[in-house]
């Protein structure tokens, strides 16, 4: 008899309506107890992972794309390209500092002390997450990429990268200390999640017209190649991500699918089909979550839904 997929630990429901980016706020110790959720009409949801419950919702602007916390902080990234940075202290929202950056859907990232913004040209802007001044930008030297789709963070030898996919299926290789780009491969064409592995120097991208996965290697001199294709039943995928301890990956489909996948065999594990709409975004949490006492993974739907799972975690 074959084993059925497991079903999620818990959901999260509500009135949220399509959601667009998962966070969870790190305290000390990698200490996890809210997972928040940026919308479509621009409310935030944060919900307590001790109770299961809503514990508030903001109204924090409109279409945010993105959602970010650290400290007493909380950064917003909306379809139009606004970023706020907003203080959370003594229970206020109030915001601090703005930057137009470009509009569109490739989400925000936070490496360091630093946030990787869009902008437009394919041009990506390197901010200060306290200020959200702009410290570096990096231009790509081709000018029909199209528009930047999606980022990830790389660290190769120790030191800090970028890598940067384009409409066109361009893969671009940064390196964030010298500000140029240092590589490049192209894949193809709506590239919208990549995923790296660095203990492996490889990575995963999705695409949202393909039913195949593509895996690239970066090697020591930076040179990018191609080394697997995997397919997938559905064409379409909004994200990819890579679990922390590098053991599995997750695709999200636009049939609503999650696909789990093992970094050693690149088989899939397991199908999760509970999502009724596509998915838009995958999160491990940094730290064990009390309630279920293990790491958890979180996704989220444009159906308006969360689903916490707890899977391989053994």
């Amino acid at each position: 008899m074959a084993i059925l997929p497991p079903d999620p630990v818990f959901c999260f429901k509500g009135d949220m309506g399509h959601i667009h980016s998962l966070c969870f706020p790190a305290k000390f110790d990698n200490y996890c107890s809210q997972i928040l959720a940026a919308t479509e009409k621009g409310t935030v949801y944060f919900w307590d992972l001790e109770t299961n419950r809503l514990q508030y919702k903001q109204q924090m602007g409109e279409s945010i794309q993105a959602v970010h916390h650290f400290d007493d902080n909380i950064i917003t990234q909306e379809k139009s390209g606004l970023v706020k940075l907003w203080s959370t202290k003594k229970s206020a929202y109030n915001i601090v500092h703005t930057y137009q950056a470009g509009g569109g859907f490739c989400k925000s990232i936070v490496l360091n002390s630093s946030l990787i913004v869009p902008q437009q040209g394919g041009v990506i802007d390197v901010l200060d997450i306290n200020t959200l001044s702009k410290a570096r930008q990096l231009v790509p030297d081709k000018d029909d990429l199209g528009m930047l789709m999606c980022l990830t963070e790389v660290e190769i030898a120790g030191n800090p990268y970028l890598l940067g996919g384009y409409e066109t299926g361009d893969v671009i290789l940064w390196d964030l200390n010298a500000g140029k780009a240092s590589g490049h491969i192209k894949l193809q064409e709506q590239l919208t999640s990549i995923t790296f592995d660095p203990v492996m120097n490889r990575a995963v991208c999705s695409a949202a017209s393909s039913n195949v996965l593509q895996l690239f290697c970066i090697d020591k001199s930076l040179n990018m190649t191609l080394k697997a294709e995997l397919s997938i039943t559905n064409e379409g995928c909004n994200v990819v991500k890579m679990r922390p301890d590098r053991r599995l990956f997750v695709s999200g489909g636009l049939d609503g699918r999650l696909r789990v996948f093992s970094c050693k065999t690149l088989r899939i594990l397991v199908v999760l089909a509970q999502h009724k709409g596509p998915v838009t975004d995958v999160q491990f949490s940094p730290g064990v979550i009390n309630y279920w006492n293990s790491k958890i993974m979180a996704a989220s739907g444009a159906d308006g839904s969360i689903t916490l799972w707890n899977i391989y975690n053994n």
